[in-house]
């Protein structure tokens, strides 16, 4: 159904979350380059600045393009559900046809075509499985497809991570992919800076429920006094990830007005504790939005977690 949307559109667009991960981008850029096959007119956008650590991705640059006029077809990647589209909503609602593509099991359906798949490790496993047995898949959308395989595992060590997902990273690499180079530019390649906000991620660290929870923080004032941007923010909670006391890790980082709450866990389910915020996710990996003082935050953030927790 997707090819065959996409053969009838003549303009497309396609719509990833604010700050993007290798997951969303690697979809989006795959969706973009079918497209760029057969001929369309094809923006792609993020309600959010580029993150230049995934700049060594092929065709980096067509990403964040800034939408303009009425398209035939929209289609949502990675979005949870229609508030992760943000502000290109409106191009989103506005189109002919609306797709919407995506792994969450917290996903609300929002758009008129959805392929949602909480059972696959990310949306780019579930965008090879609609399109492997149509041949659209090249050895460009291998590249950016095992991206983002690859970063929504944390490199195939996460739950996540099936029999499966073994299977797809499998057919991807008979692409021709050097895995190797992937991982090297994924995780070996932080700059001076990114290494610096890291050593504030670390010295932020607070301890809840006797050790079992890790709070991270990042404040505007540490990305400035850093030299980094909010999408520097990727990966510093799987610092706190790393303590084996530690069940569930929190990154909490500051927005306008409000605070920017991220969850990980090795056994609470912390999609509950997001949504008490509006938010959603997985059981092990989520995410919220938190309105207040910086110590109110804290202490709501935790309790939602330890409601969930068995001692």
């Amino acid at each position: 159904m997707i090819i065959e949307a996409i053969k009838q559109a003549q303009r497309v667009l396609i719509i990833g979350h604010p700050r993007p991960d290798g997951d969303c981008i690697g979809a989006g850029l795959t969706v973009w380059h079918i497209c760029k096959k057969h001929g369309k007119l094809v923006d792609f956008a993020c309600d959010s600045p580029a993150p230049s650590h995934f700049s060594f991705v092929p065709n980096f640059e067509a990403c964040f393009t800034e939408p303009s006029g009425v398209y035939d077809l929209a289609i949502a990647v990675d979005c949870a559900d229609d508030l992760r589209v943000g502000k290109y909503i409106g191009y989103f609602k506005k189109a002919r046809v609306s797709i919407n593509i995506d792994h969450h099991r917290t996903n609300n359906r929002f758009a008129a075509h959805n392929f949602v798949f909480p059972e696959a490790s990310s949306t780019c496993e579930v965008l090879f499985d609609l399109l492997y047995e149509t041949g659209e898949i090249d050895a460009d959308c291998a590249y950016w497809l095992m991206v983002g395989l690859s970063t929504d595992t944390g490199h195939f060590m996460h739950s996540n991570t099936t029999p499966h997902t073994f299977e797809v990273a499998q057919k991807l690499t008979a692409f021709g992919l050097e895995l190797n180079k992937i991982s090297d530019y994924l995780y070996k390649n932080n700059t001076r800076e990114k290494t610096k906000l890291i050593a504030r991620a670390i010295e932020s660290m607070r301890f809840f429920a006797d050790g079992k929870i890790c709070l991270i923080t990042i404040m505007d004032s540490d990305l400035a006094e850093c030299g980094c941007v909010l999408s520097d923010t990727e990966g510093l909670i799987d610092y706190g990830m790393m303590i084996g006391s530690v069940d569930v890790a929190v990154c909490i980082t500051e927005q306008k007005n409000a605070f920017k709450a991220s969850f990980r866990s090795k056994t609470v389910d912390v999609a509950a504790a997001a949504t008490v915020f509006g938010g959603g996710g997985h059981q092990k990996a989520a995410g919220c939005t938190v309105c207040g003082k910086y110590e109110d935050v804290v202490r709501k953030v935790v309790k939602s977690i330890t409601d969930g927790m068995s001692f």
